[in-house]
C-alpha cells in the first residue's frame, strides 16, 4: 500500500470511525472492510482525544466571542443565528431565528412542527425561566381509545409546541418581527438546502415509512425513489408557503397600526387559528386520527418557574414533569453525596456509581413524572435527604440487573411499600413504545448576559406531513404510557413527559453554562458526563464532549412499562477493555458503541468563563453540529 499523507490518514481516520460505529453499531448491521485504508488504521483503536491537561487542542477548535457564542445542529442554522447577532439582536432574537431554521433543515429529525423545550436566562430580567414547550394531547386522546387502538403513527401526534414557543420568546425577550426571523428560514425552505449523510442515511434507513404517506414520499424523495445524493437540493416549497402566509398575517396587523407584539400575534394566530389549522384538521378526520382543529385554535402554552438544585457551588435548571428535565435533578442530589473525584474519571468504580444513579433516577421518574398539572411530584420527591435515602441501594460492587424499585419520597423511604420489583417481562415486543426518531439542539449567548437553551424534536419520515403545507405534527404521544399507575399516564389536554431536557447552569447568580442534546433518553445521561466533565474534572466545554461516553438501557423506555434491555451498559470503546471488564463482573451487561457512536448523543453548549466573561460555543464531533462567535 502506499503511504498514507497526513491529512489523508487523518480523513481515513474519521471515516473508519464514522463506519466503525455503524452510525449506531451496537444497533445495525454494517460490514467490515478487510483490507485497504482500513486495515491499516485499524491497530490504532482511536484517534480521538483524551482529556489530558497538557493537551493543546480538541477534536474541534475553540470557538469564542465576546459578543455573542451559538452552537446548533446544522451549519446553516447556527449561521442563521450569529448573522443576528452580527446584526446586533440578542440571544433570544438569534435563537428563534436559528430555531426555526434548524427545524427546516433536520425535518427528518426535527421538523416543523413539534416540541421545542426552552429554557433562558435574561438578564434584563436577571431570570431564569422556562416555556413549556411539549404540546397538549387532543381532546379525543383519552385512555380508552388508545388501549383499544393502539398507538400508531397517525394517532400519536400532539398539538405543536414550537411555534407558539419561538414566537413567545420573540414577544417577550427578543426585539425582532416574525418577518425578519423568518427569512432564513423562508430562503432555506424556498431555494433549498443540500443533502448531508446523517439525513440521506435516515431517509434511507426509514424509506417504507415514508412511502406510506405519498406526501411524505414527494418531500423526501424529490429525485425519485432510490435517487437521492448526497448534495441532492432539498427544497420546501409548501413551508415556504407557510411562512409566507404567517408574514403576510403579521403585516396586516401591523398595516391596520398594531404593535410589534400584536404583529407577531397574528403570525401566531395564521398557524393555530388559520388554513393550515383546518387543513390539519381535515387530514386527521379522512386518515382516521384524532387531532382536531379546536385543539390547534385552543392550543396556548406558558412561561413557568423552572426545576432547579445545586451542586458543588452549581445552580442547574431545567424544565418540570413535562420534560425529563426532572431526572438531572435527581442524579446530582444523588451523586452529592459522593467524592466522584476520588473514584477517577472513567474507573470502572466511577462509571458503576454515575450508572446506578442513572437507574434510580430513571425508576422515580417512571413512576412519579408527569405533566404537573395532572401529576404533581409527591413532597420530598427533589429534596436531598430523599437522594441520601435513595443512594443506600446501590452496591458498590454489583450492578442492578433490572431497574430497581421506586421510592417514596413522601416517607423517606429507599423503597416504597409495593414498588414494582421487576420490569422485564415476557412479550416485551408486544409493549414497546413508538418509534421516535430522536432531535436536534440549540444554545445561545450574548454580550448582554442572556442565555438561550433549547431543544427541538419531532422528525417527519414515518408519521405524515400535511398535504399543501410542508410540515407534521410528528409521534410524541407515544411517550405517554398507558399504566393508568404512572404519573405519565394518557389523558386529555395533557403533556407527555418528553424526552427532551435543556440545562442552564448558574454560578454566583451569573450564567455559566447551557447545554442541549438529541438522543432520546439518553439526553440526561450524555448532558450529565458533559456537566461533571466540566465542574468536577475541568475540562473545558470542547474536551468535554470529546471524551467517550457511556449510557445505560436498563429502564423501560420513555412511553413503555417494560425494561427491554435489563443491565444494558453501553461504552464507547475508547474506554479501555479491562474497564469493560471490571463493568463486566460487576453484573452489568457492557455492549460496545464502537469508538463514536452518534446515539451516545451530540450535546451543544455555550460557556462563559467567570473571570474573563470570554464565551465559548462547542458541538459534538458525533454528529452535524456547527459553532461560530465573535
Amino acid at each position: 500500500m502506499k503511504q498514507l499523507t497526513w491529512v489523508a490518514a487523518v480523513a481515513a481516520l474519521a471515516i473508519a470511525a464514522w463506519l466503525g460505529s455503524g452510525m449506531g453499531a451496537a444497533d445495525e448491521a454494517v460490514s467490515e472492510p478487510d483490507e485497504g485504508v482500513f486495515a491499516t488504521i485499524a491497530p490504532f483503536n482511536s484517534y480521538g482525544v483524551v482529556h489530558d491537561g497538557d493537551n493543546v487542542e480538541a477534536m474541534r477548535a475553540r470557538v469564542m466571542g465576546t459578543r455573542g457564542v451559538i452552537s446548533s445542529g446544522h451549519y446553516l442554522a447556527t449561521q442563521a443565528g450569529y448573522e443576528v447577532l452580527r446584526a446586533g439582536g440578542n440571544a433570544f432574537d438569534a435563537g428563534v431565528t436559528a430555531g426555526m431554521a434548524l427545524k427546516a433543515l433536520k425535518m427528518d429529525y426535527a421538523g416543523w412542527t413539534g416540541v421545542a423545550p426552552l429554557i433562558l436566562y435574561s438578564a434584563a430580567e436577571d431570570l431564569v425561566i422556562t416555556r413549556v414547550g411539549a404540546g397538549t394531547s387532543p381532546a379525543l386522546a383519552t385512555l380508552d381509545h388508545f388501549l383499544e387502538h393502539g398507538k400508531s403513527p397517525i394517532s400519536n401526534a400532539l398539538i405543536p409546541a414550537d411555534v407558539d414557543v419561538w414566537l413567545a420568546t420573540l414577544d417577550r425577550f427578543g426585539t425582532l418581527s416574525f418577518s425578519e426571523a423568518a427569512q432564513p428560514t423562508l430562503r432555506i425552505a424556498e431555494e433549498g438546502y443540500h443533502l448531508y449523510k446523517m439525513q440521506k442515511w435516515m431517509i434511507e434507513d426509514q424509506m417504507e415509512a415514508i412511502l406510506a404517506f405519498p406526501y411524505n414520499g414527494d418531500f423526501w424523495f424529490q429525485n425519485g425513489v432510490g435517487e437521492q445524493r448526497l448534495g441532492d437540493l432539498m427544497v420546501n416549497a409548501d413551508l415556504g408557503r407557510l411562512i409566507r402566509y404567517m408574514i403576510e398575517a403579521e403585516e396586516q396587523a401591523l398595516a391596520a397600526g398594531g404593535s410589534r407584539s400584536e404583529g407577531i400575534r397574528a403570525a401566531r394566530d395564521a398557524f393555530y387559528k388559520g388554513e393550515p389549522a383546518r387543513d390539519v384538521d381535515r387530514f386527521f378526520r379522512e386518515h382516521g386520527g384524532i387531532v382536531r382543529y379546536e385543539d390547534l385554535a385552543g392550543y396556548e402554552s406558558r412561561w413557568e418557574e423552572p426545576l432547579g438544585t445545586s451542586f458543588q457551588g452549581y445552580d442547574v435548571y431545567t424544565g418540570d414533569g413535562w420534560s425529563q428535565g426532572p431526572r438531572i435533578v435527581l442524579m446530582l442530589n444523588m451523586l452529592e453525596s459522593y467524592d466522584l473525584r476520588a473514584l477517577g474519571y472513567n474507573t470502572p468504580e466511577y462509571i458503576h456509581l454515575i450508572s446506578q444513579v442513572i437507574n434510580l433516577a430513571m425508576s422515580d421518574a417512571h413512576k412519579y413524572v408527569g405533566d404537573p398539572d395532572f401529576a404533581p411530584a409527591p413532597e420530598g420527591l427533589y429534596g436531598k435527604a430523599y437522594a441520601r435515602a435513595r443512594v443506600g441501594l446501590i452496591d458498590e460492587k454489583r450492578a442492578f440487573r433490572d431497574m430497581p424499585p421506586w421510592g417514596d419520597p413522601a416517607g423517606m423511604a429507599a423503597v416504597a411499600d409495593g414498588a414494582a420489583t421487576s420490569f422485564v417481562t415476557a412479550g416485551a415486543d408486544a409493549d414497546e413504545p413508538a418509534r421516535s426518531i430522536d432531535t436536534s439542539s440549540l444554545n445561545v449567548m450574548d454580550g448582554e448576559g442572556n442565555l438561550f437553551s433549547l431543544t427541538e424534536s419531532d422528525g417527519h419520515t414515518f408519521t405524515p406531513m400535511i398535504p399543501g403545507w410542508g410540515f407534521g405534527l410528528g409521534n410524541r404521544m407515544g411517550q405517554f404510557n398507558l399504566d393508568p399507575e404512572l404519573a405519565n399516564v394518557m389523558a386529555p389536554g395533557k403533556r407527555p413527559r418528553n424526552t427532551n431536557s435543556p440545562i442552564l447552569v448558574m454560578k454566583d447568580g451569573q450564567p455559566f453554562m447551557g447545554l442541549s442534546t438529541p438522543g432520546g433518553d439518553q439526553q440526561l445521561q450524555s448532558l450529565l458526563q458533559v456537566f461533571l466533565n466540566v465542574v468536577v474534572w475541568g475540562m473545558s466545554p470542547e474536551q468535554a464532549l470529546d471524551q467517550p461516553r457511556f449510557g445505560s438501557y436498563n429502564f423501560p423506555a420513555t412511553g413503555s412499562e417494560v425494561n427491554a434491555s435489563p443491565a444494558v451498559l453501553r461504552l464507547e470503546d475508547r474506554i479501555p477493555a479491562e474497564t469493560a471488564e471490571a463493568l463486566r463482573a460487576m453484573g452489568h451487561d457492557v455492549q460496545s458503541w464502537g469508538l463514536w457512536n452518534w446515539r451516545a448523543c451530540a450535546p451543544t453548549v455555550t460557556w462563559r468563563d467567570p473571570e474573563t466573561g470570554v464565551m465559548v460555543a462547542a458541538g459534538d464531533v458525533r454528529r452535524e453540529t456547527a459553532s461560530l462567535g465573535f
